[in-house]
């Protein structure tokens, strides 16, 4: 059994005016960067921002600083103290004495950011270990635009004096984690939220704006060009941007790994040595499911009526059913898990579909189910490796099991089943299962497209299970499981602005929501940012729109589009070094990359899968977004397609040398050669939806040549036939179906 997840919390402490740039950094690019190194270690990570987490009636109530000293507490022992010339806010009263903090009171006059350096660091001396404090180079002040040069100094001569004497102490403390002195950045301009400048401003004054900001950045050329009308609106939706902070982030992300892989004791690496293809293949399911189990709450009738249905004896499979986002497959998730822990007698499997390279093949699908019934019940028959094999076996298997052994056999997400082999025609599933023997599956069910598992159901006795809308206690509570996740907390007037929507009983819409609320700066205008998100319509869809403006704005506009453009278009997604290759050239190393690529894939992650190496979406939503906003005509569709085809085409069909390939074929008995899988799986799908695209039906295009030279070159076919199983001829004008 693997080893339970862990987690980890870091607690940010900066004043929040001067360190919007470097926050945002974090969040951003260093803490995503983070989380990847430490899942595989099996340990969460939380980054414990502040920005918004006070709410309007906490800081009337005065609870500002017992809020923040309360989450230095629950994030011990990682502390991240991040100054440049700005002291902070001095609150007017502190706790009693008689309270838990009322240590304070022999500090008054104090900000609270020295507070919480004291109450985390300073008067701790178990935090010494684990705190990592960053003071920043100030020598950018000069370039900042008069009228925002407050942002970043400091707010008097007494406010400086005592920041300085702050930073004396804390270099006097000798922390084993060198505080990083004088760390660079340079003046970038003041970043725009277009979000909102674009809700309040008309559109004379937005045509002006974007004249100049395009970018979503003003600089110091542009900024001279601005009458007073539009300094005003730069000074009010602009915050000051900085840029060359690569430095800053490589220290903060190695001094935190380093110290939270001490403290976990992490620093074996994970295991190299390769599992067996079923324990592969099953701590891929596992992963998905424990990622759809992170944020579950509520859905009980659903769990109750699928537990009444695992309990009888009915012979009929059951179907869940319900609309792109509605949660079906963390319902399947939760139910596999509270159902084997409930019934340690019972033989639970779980297979979700989309989860690992081979599980949207019927073939390899088959074959996990009939490789985990005979683990689970001892059978002697082998595993056959073939897909009509593999049906008869399963059949067999299926009535073999035990009658005193109850069976669960789960399989989410059959829409997404490559359409090869007819898969979704569901002939290879029996209509009838042994009363101890339960299956349960799940089908996308969204009302703008016929699915054709669904149809083949419709002849099927069965049980069918809709997964409804949230109601009002979920939604509740998963508004306040998430933000608590990061301790940020909406008031109770933003909750009802929020759940006002009627688009938030869709849980994918309100997580993707909170989420973009999580990343979003400033408190003092979240309720603004709710009333942007959409209402009416394909919400989820409209939604994720907003998510790729966000990106643009924050990123390279054309790095966006053609990271998420080529996503959309590969036939089962691409790799880090697939992408790299495709935006940056193939001459530059993974760890040497200097474009958005990388950050933007991780604020992406919550919507990829990540499939083996690949990354691909994981909901239909995201890619109907993408589709409508890059790829809506046929010309720009097959200039991705075309695109991919070019960089598959220039690869090698085989993974070794060609000596070595004949050294290969002297030897007996003869082996088969390492064809190159990504190649013969991909070049065909693409070279074929140019095609389609470009060539339509005339068959004298040339790009209708180009699919028949691939379809009868020799090395074409040879490799295809070496890569047998994984990638087959037929193959090639089927891809998966994201969710």
């Amino acid at each position: 059994m693997p080893a339970d997840w862990r987690t980890v919390r870091v607690f940010i402490s900066s004043t929040f005016r001067d360190m919007h740039a470097e926050r945002d950094w974090l969040v951003k690019r260093v803490f995503p960067a983070l989380r990847e190194r430490l899942e595989k270690h099996r340990v969460h990570l939380i980054d414990i921002d502040l920005r918004w987490g006070i709410t309007e009636e906490q800081a009337s109530n005065d609870q500002v600083l017992d809020l923040c000293l309360d989450q230095i507490d629950e994030c011990r022992p990682f502390f991240l103290g991040l100054l440049g010339e700005r002291y902070g806010w001095v609150p007017d009263e502190l706790p009693g004495e008689e309270s838990r903090h009322g240590w304070t009171q022999a500090h008054t006059g104090k900000s609270v950011t020295e507070l919480e350096i004291r109450w985390g660091v300073l008067l701790r001396p178990e935090m010494r270990d684990h705190a990592l404090f960053c003071f920043r180079d100030r020598s950018f002040e000069i370039d900042v635009p008069e009228a925002k040069r407050s942002d970043v100094l400091a707010e008097d001569d007494a406010s400086a004096e005592k920041l300085a004497r702050l930073k004396d102490e804390i270099r006097a403390a000798d922390l084993p984690i060198p505080v990083v002195e004088d760390y660079p950045c340079r003046y970038a301009g003041l970043r725009i939220n277009w979000g909102l400048a674009r809700f309040d401003l008309d559109e004379a004054d937005q045509q002006s704006l974007e004249r100049v900001a395009a970018d979503g950045l003003v600089d110091n050329a542009e900024y001279a060009q601005l009458d007073d009308r539009l300094k005003e609106i730069v000074h009010q939706y602009g915050v000051v941007s900085l840029d060359g902070l690569e430095e800053f982030g490589r220290r903060v992300l190695e001094s935190l790994w380093n110290a939270i892989s001490a403290e976990l004791d992490l620093a074996a690496a994970p295991s190299e040595e390769a599992p067996d293809e079923l324990t592969e293949e099953r701590g891929y399911h596992e992963r998905f499911m424990e990622s759809r189990l992170r944020v579950y709450v509520g859905r009980q009738a659903l769990l109750d009526e699928l537990t009444e249905f695992a309990e009888g004896d009915g012979e009929q499979p059951c179907l869940v059913t319900g609309p792109s986002g509605s949660g079906k497959s963390a319902a399947m998730a939760k139910f596999a898990d509270v159902y084997a822990a409930r019934r340690s007698d019972a033989t639970v499997i779980s297979h979700f579909i989309g989860a690992s390279p081979a599980s949207t093949s019927l073939r390899q699908t088959l074959h996990r189910l009939c490789s985990e019934l005979k683990a689970a019940c001892g059978f002697e028959d082998d595993v056959p490796p073939d897909t009509n094999s593999l049906i008869t076996t399963f059949r067999q298997f299926v009535t073999q099991v035990p009658e005193d052994r109850r069976a669960i056999l789960i399989v989410d997400a059959l829409n997404q089943l490559d359409e090869s082999e007819n898969a979704h025609q569901l002939y290879w599933l029996p209509w009838q299962f042994p009363p101890h023997v339960k299956l349960i599956a799940s089908c996308i069910d969204d009302p703008d497209r016929e699915e054709a598992v669904l149809k083949a159901f419709e002849h099927r006795q069965k049980r069918h299970v809709p997964v409804r809308p949230l109601t009002n206690e979920e939604r509740f509570a998963i508004v306040e499981q998430v933000p608590s996740l990061s301790a940020k907390s909406l008031d109770p007037r933003q909750v009802q602005q929020l759940l006002e929507n009627p688009a938030t009983t869709n849980p994918l819409y309100l997580l993707v929501a909170l989420e973009e609320l999580r990343g979003f700066g400033s408190f003092e205008q979240l309720g603004r940012r709710i009333e942007l998100f959409p209402r009416d319509g394909d919400t989820v869809t409209a939604l994720f729109t907003q998510v790729i403006e966000r990106l643009e704005d924050e990123f390279e506009n054309e790095t966006v589009q053609s990271v998420l453009s080529l996503l959309a278009c590969a036939r089962r997604g691409l790799s880090d070094r697939e992408l790299l290759d495709l935006i940056e050239g193939t001459g530059v190393a993974v760890d040497d990359s200097t474009s958005d690529l990388f950050p933007i894939v991780r604020q992406l992650r919550p919507y990829l899968q990540h499939r083996g190496e690949l990354w691909d979406f994981f909901h239909r939503n995201l890619y109907k977004a993408v589709h409508a906003r890059y790829l809506e005509d046929d010309e720009a569709q097959s200039a991705v397609h075309a695109r991919l085809a070019e960089y598959f085409q220039g690869q090698d069909y085989f993974m070794e040398p060609l000596e070595e390939q004949r050294a290969r074929a002297r030897r007996l008995p003869p082996t088969p050669r390492p064809a190159n899988i990504r190649k013969v799986d991909e070049l065909p799908f693409q070279v074929l939806q140019v095609a389609k695209l470009s060539g339509r039906d005339n068959p004298e295009s040339p790009h209708w040549d180009a699919v028949a030279d691939l379809f009868t070159d020799l090395h074409f076919l040879e490799a295809k036939a070496e890569a047998q199983p994984y990638a087959r001829p037929e193959d090639a004008a089927t891809t998966g179906d994201a969710e």
